[in-house]
């Protein structure tokens, strides 16, 4: 899977092909219930185990690009508080943005993650998932929750949700994976794009990659209707 914006480099030693195998994808399970009913661990894992079952049930949503995106977009994004990811992720370039920016930035940087996570949906391939233990702050607004890949073969990979509260629910705002944040990833990208061409400039240039990638989607999608 080619992630464009994610340096390999800065990924710890020995985690580098199993995240881009299929690692990112567990960004995309919808963590959403009322606040206080459930520990966040059993939030995670009961979204997780709906999530499997919705893809063993239709294995044939792997191979369809459509299918997979509508998935993301109608149960998955939601969950997401994609504010809170764009505002961690741009660090002190959000502040200096304007509500316009923001705004825009948060909607490319949205479609580019159901991009990215459609890929990687398409290639789980079933590894266990270990859920470990949650930590809540002392605010009770903000949790993290870890967990652990197992595939046979494989070292395990530690994988950490960190979620927020957000009125009356939980809702993912970042990723940890053997230590190293999703944001942060994205934010060295970013900011090298942002001193080369300004906000605008990496706006353009998400949007322009969006633009593409919809333009195939639409594509896929016309196939599917009118096969041949």
């Amino acid at each position: 899977m080619s992630i464009a914006f994610f340096s390999r480099q800065s990924v710890a030693a020995g985690t580098v092909n199993t995240l881009s195998r299929y690692v990112l994808v567990l960004l995309l399970f919808p963590v959403l219930v009322q606040a206080g009913e459930r520990q966040p661990v059993d939030v995670v894992r009961g979204a997780t185990d709906e999530v499997l079952t919705e893809l063993d049930a239709a294995p044939e949503i792997r191979e369809d690009p459509v299918k997979l995106t509508r998935l993301i977009q109608d149960h998955i994004a939601p969950h997401v508080d994609l504010v809170a990811l764009s505002r961690l992720t741009l660090g002190k370039h959000w502040r200096q943005a304007t509500e316009e920016q923001r705004a825009v930035f948060a909607r490319e940087f949205g479609t580019l993650l159901i991009k990215t996570y459609s890929t990687a949906l398409a290639e789980y391939a079933n590894q266990e998932i270990e859920y470990l233990s949650s930590e809540v702050s002392a605010d009770k607004r903000r949790t993290t929750v870890r967990t652990r890949i197992v595939e046979a073969g494989r070292a395990p990979l530690a994988v950490d949700y960190s979620l927020r509260q957000v009125e009356s629910t939980w809702k993912i705002y970042d990723l940890t994976i053997e230590g190293v944040s999703l944001a942060i990833n994205y934010r060295t990208s970013f900011a090298q794009e942002i001193r080369n061409h300004g906000i605008d400039g990496l706006i353009e240039r998400l949007t322009v990659r969006n633009t593409s990638a919809m333009d195939k989607l639409t594509a896929a999608q016309t196939a599917v209707l009118r096969p041949r």
